[in-house]
């Protein structure tokens, strides 16, 4: 429409009159938005912008909160040593070449940052006060320089041990203790095959998600507890039973199989947190760390060539299942042995995982998480362990990248492991912007 014509037009033609009304609305509907955004910009508490960054090179690392092994040394520090931890950590990451820190953010049922829904964590603060919103901290210091945080969740456990009642009396488990399982190996845990439990970690989630710019949720291995051996009266042992045998009675009548309803559960619990983070933000990325195993292959043509745990078995998570739905962008399994570990080579199942992310889903990233922590003792003269594994990795046709478990062993340069990433990542272009 020719708006010269209509600054000339008679109010008496409706028509025109019409088209005028039109063209106002648009533009208060136009600028209204605008100036809406730059409210919503400049509002405190919002979200700041990512950086450009590629999810196709990850060069990460593990930060722990839990029981105080990373971050924060100790709980109770100050505003001014929180930060200057933290900026000791950005510093460092930077320096051993690396891009992306994988923080966590949620121990327990409990929380580093600025929650509605859960306490303060006890490894931050003894007193129930925030010192220091550590991850809105963190991601603004690392966005500044270019490195990408993914904000590292422990989805069901919810104590490292007491009871229900000497938790924060904000914490959703002391709320609704019924929601929670106690476990032989003295923690509690939340419940996963109620429905309310996956419904409180998707509010967690979304909490996260929609209020700081993260660039992405990670969750490691830990769902279903670890078995845990007994001993009887009469020196006779045997796995402990996990007690949610009523919660099974009532929603696992479909399941003949208590494993097979158990895993389930996880599944549905991944899908959900998956679902939760792309209506939160599309271009907020969602990963698993499994446990390096899946199955033992010796019997079962599916599993990888390898002797130990198995995370389908004892802790109930199909992480094949997640690939081939797409229930998540991005796996990095645990791959914490060396290629002489006859039990669990690392090469074995390196192999393994590329060809079942080929087999099952490619749009699903393959990183591989290694074990730094394993130079302190474990490896008798480690030195080029790591430059082997990096190596052998970046060979895989699905492998995006590696993340290093721990942080402590990076930042000493413990047996020279932090001189090998960085000769290993020398001259490569450190960019990980999402695809």
């Amino acid at each position: 429409m020719d708006i010269k014509k209509l600054m000339k037009f008679d109010f008496r033609d409706k028509k025109t009159l019409t088209a005028v009304i039109s063209v106002c609305v648009a533009f208060v509907l136009l600028f209204g938005g605008v100036i809406s955004a730059v409210l919503l910009i400049g509002r405190d508490g919002e979200k700041e912008e990512k950086p450009e960054v590629e999810f196709s090179d990850v060069r990460g690392v593990w930060i722990a909160s839990v029981s105080n092994i990373d971050f924060p040394s100790s709980p109770d520090l100050s505003e001014k040593e929180l930060k200057e931890e933290l900026d000791s950590i950005v510093e460092t990451v930077g320096g051993a070449g690396l891009n992306t820190v994988f923080f966590q953010v949620r121990p327990c049922s409990d929380a580093l940052y600025a929650s509605d829904i859960f306490p303060v964590s006890k490894y931050i603060s003894t007193d129930g006060t925030l010192p220091l919103d550590a991850l809105e901290y963190l991601v603004e210091k690392a966005h500044e320089k270019n490195i990408a945080v993914h904000a590292w969740i422990n989805p069901l456990r919810v104590a490292a041990g007491g009871e229900t009642g000497d938790l924060a009396e904000k914490n959703p488990a002391r709320q609704n203790p019924s929601l929670t399982v106690k476990y032989a190996d003295g923690k509690i845990y939340y419940d996963c095959g109620r429905g309310e439990v996956i419904d409180l970690v998707c509010d967690g989630v979304r909490e996260i998600v929609e209020n700081y710019a993260v660039d992405g949720i990670v969750f490691d291995d830990y769902f279903y507890p670890y078995p845990v051996y007994v001993t009887e009266d009469d020196g006779t042992k045997h796995i402990a039973e996990f007690d949610d045998g009523d919660t099974y009675a009532e929603y696992g009548k479909d399941y003949e199989d208590i494993g097979d309803w158990r895993r389930s559960n996880v599944n549905r619990l991944v899908k959900s947190v998956y679902e939760t983070v792309k209506e939160a933000d599309s271009d907020c990325l969602f990963g698993v760390a499994p446990f390096g195993i899946w199955k033992n292959g010796y019997g079962d043509e599916s599993g990888s060539e390898t002797r130990g745990s198995q995370s389908y078995y004892d802790i109930y998570c199909d992480t094949l299942a997640w690939v081939e739905g797409g229930y998540v962008d991005y796996i990095a399994p645990q791959i914490y042995w060396r290629d002489v570990d006859s039990a669990a080579p690392y090469d074995v199942l390196c192999d393994w995982w590329d060809a079942m992310v080929k087999e099952k889903n490619t749009d699903v990233r393959l990183l591989i998480s290694h074990a730094a922590y394993r130079y302190e003792e474990d490896w008798e003269n480690p030195q080029g362990i790591m430059t082997s594994q990096l190596t052998y990795a970046s060979e895989k046709e699905t492998y995006r990248g590696s993340v290093f478990y721990g942080y402590g062993e990076i930042e000493s340069n413990l047996h020279g492991i932090t001189d090998e990433i960085i000769a290993f990542y020398a001259g490569k272009e450190s960019d990980i912007s999402q695809e």
